[in-house]
């Protein structure tokens, strides 16, 4: 198959005709093939004259297997791998958002079962992002007991939630209730 190898010479050239007719991805594919029928289908003599590449052929046979895979893309199209990546990407943040809006579910069910002074200043200290000298000043409640309030909420949240969080964390999203 030497005249291949004459013919693969000018392979940046046929790659850059295939990536002109709009096809930049799968260019390199496209001349392989274009290979693959000369090599199985074509005569030598119809592609090498005299020595040298008969362009013209070369570029009907790139152009027809070009236009065959446009027809083949229309009918099934093909995904790149990094397409395929960035998917499968985005169901798994997809499935870890879900799990966290579950576990933030379930630590507002368990704030929701607290006495009312202790859900009151907890959310004010969470929601509103307050500091607990802040809070003192503006309820006029001690720094200490803000202070033990906050700490004893916390740990009941640690307590009581603490399973789903492991399983947030060891990425068992699916074992969060």
């Amino acid at each position: 198959m030497k005249w291949l190898n004459i013919v693969a010479k000018h392979h940046k050239e046929y790659v850059k005709l295939i990536e002109s007719f709009g096809e930049y991805f799968y260019a390199e594919d496209i001349v392989q093939e274009a290979y693959i029928k000369m090599s199985k289908y074509c005569n030598p003599s119809n592609i090498i004259v005299n020595d040298e590449v008969n362009r013209g052929y070369v570029y009907f046979v790139l152009r027809n297997l070009y236009l065959d895979f446009k027809k083949q893309k229309e009918k099934n199209p093909k995904v790149s791998i990094d397409e395929l990546t960035f998917f499968l990407t985005e169901e798994d943040e997809q499935e870890k958002h879900e799990a966290y809006l579950k576990l933030l579910h379930n630590i507002n069910n368990e704030i929701d079962t607290w006495h009312w002074y202790d859900k009151m200043l907890f959310n004010v200290y969470k929601d509103k992002n307050k500091s607990i000298r802040e809070m003192a000043k503006e309820t006029r409640i001690s720094t200490k007991s803000i202070f033990q309030t906050l700490k004893h909420c916390k740990e009941r949240i640690k307590e009581n939630v603490k399973e789903d969080y492991q399983d947030f964390k060891n990425e068992d999203y699916e074992l969060i209730k």
